[in-house]
């Protein structure tokens, strides 16, 4: 039997509102993320323009002046509250001696080590597991992510290590003077990076996460001239 031309009218009509109905329900599925999809940096957003000089030992891979200044109140250093249950290192309260003023930390930048000086806080991340649950790496993952983005900075995309990359810089650098803090050489492809800018300070912050396990984090805050 042969369809009218009215018929397959409706039906092309039908499948095409449902297509526009799937597509409007995926793009309104990712609304709730936008507040950290919008922190990971675009790679070419912060490479330097041309005549700018990039940032010293980052081979023009980054611009620190393509990182908006926040205006938020970025609170007590090291800034970040973990979520109930996680604590930096056993303790409930931040350890001083965790605290150097000045001191170095190697960030992974696209691709790169990148060497910051500042004051730092260097310690590792633990859950407390009495309640029988383990440590959840994309759990907080996602709050350290969430928390940073609320202060205004920006999550680099991550580009793994390479190992001609860490034998660069070297263990000597890495370990034995505690530069690498944050920075597993087992796990070279997974290390995050952020940065916060204000008009006064840069923030540098790299957390690196065993799933199961607990992490490291390094906090590093850096004054600069208004």
């Amino acid at each position: 039997m042969t369809k009218s031309p009215n018929s397959a009218l409706k039906n092309i009509v039908f499948f095409c509102g449902l297509i526009l109905l799937v597509s409007c329900k995926g793009k309104s599925s990712n609304a709730g993320n936008s507040a950290v999809a919008d922190s990971v940096a675009n790679v070419d957003s912060v490479k330097p323009a041309t005549g700018e000089n990039p940032v010293a030992g980052t081979d023009s891979i980054f611009n620190i002046n393509s990182v908006p200044i926040t205006e938020k109140d970025l609170g007590q250093f090291p800034f970040l509250k973990l979520p109930e249950k996680y604590t930096y290192g056993y303790e409930k309260e931040i350890s001083q001696s965790d605290i150097k003023d000045p001191d170095k930390e190697y960030f992974a930048v696209y691709g790169k080590f990148v060497p910051q000086e500042g004051k730092t806080f260097k310690a590792t991340l633990e859950r407390n597991r009495a309640d029988g649950k383990r440590f959840n790496s994309l759990e907080l993952q996602r709050s350290i992510d969430q928390s940073i983005a609320a202060l205004g900075g920006l999550k680099l995309k991550t580009v793994p290590i390479a190992q001609e990359e860490y034998k660069r810089i070297g263990e000597k650098e890495l370990i034995e003077k505690k530069y690498g803090h944050s920075i597993d050489s087992n796990s070279l492809d997974d290390i995050q990076t952020y940065v916060i800018r204000t008009k006064t300070k840069e923030v540098w912050i790299q957390v690196f996460l065993l799933n199961d396990e607990s992490g490291k984090i390094t906090v590093l805050e850096k004054t600069v001239q208004p």
